[in-house]
């Protein structure tokens, strides 16, 4: 006999799962950053704890600009080696006001 798991039953289960798939990419992209000279700073519900079914992870990137195209290009492939969608942004190309309204949810990765 098949069980019939409900819709919120599966929403719950997808955002843990992008949970823990968060926990995971951050101690990776970390030693990437610390050895290469940079950082990544993750907000939003990555960086709050509060992933939802649908949510992707919301990167900032620090480095410089030698390394900055191979940071891209490894933080995106890190997020969908894991199964999530990266939406990632350039530090220098964000306005004061922009850094100001994330700054209570960054977590720095370096």
């Amino acid at each position: 006999m098949q069980l019939i798991v409900t819709l919120p039953e599966r929403k719950a289960a997808e955002a843990a799962r992008r949970a823990a798939a968060v926990e995971a990419l951050v101690p990776v992209l970390a030693e990437y950053a610390r050895a290469h000279g940079g950082r990544f700073l993750l907000f939003g519900s990555a960086a709050r704890g509060t992933m939802t079914d649908h949510s992707d992870v919301d990167v900032l990137l620090d480095f410089p600009p030698d390394a900055f195209g191979d940071a891209w290009n490894f933080a995106e492939t890190a997020c969908w080696d894991r199964g999530l969608e990266p939406d990632l942004l350039p530090y220098g190309g964000c306005k004061p006001g922009f850094l100001e309204h994330i700054a209570p949810d960054i977590r720095v990765l370096a």
